[in-house]
């Protein structure tokens, strides 16, 4: 039982470290004309601690440890929903960062922000 809690603590705080790197990129420069990070990158990050906890439930499949192959399989469930849920959110601040850094000047060629 305390390995399937330490296993899911330690994803979460994976995501949480992502979250907030990606969040960083915005706070990064207070100039009118930065515009943070696109999402891509850093979901793609939280696609491999999902990754990780699949093959850990698989193993733990394999070794007969139920408890902590549903714990992960969960965990799974979990971080795609966030995944699924933060893509859309992530492109949606993304883009309005980076109009907002068209309107105050930045030298914008094309209406949709580089990816």
């Amino acid at each position: 039982m305390a390995i399937s809690v330490g296993l899911a603590v330690l994803e979460l705080l994976a995501l949480g470290l992502i979250w907030f790197f990606w969040i960083a990129s915005y706070w990064s420069s207070f100039g009118d004309q930065a515009y943070g990070a696109p999402p891509g990158p850093y979901l793609q990050k939280a696609l491999f601690v999902a990754a990780a906890a699949l093959v850990a439930a698989v193993v733990a499949g394999v070794r007969r440890v139920p408890v902590v192959a549903v714990t992960q399989l969960f965990m799974v469930l979990v971080i795609c929903a966030a995944l699924t849920s933060a893509k859309t959110a992530g492109e949606r601040i993304y883009d309005s960062s980076y109009q907002n850094a068209c309107l105050s000047g930045l030298d914008c060629d094309a209406p949709s922000p580089p990816r």
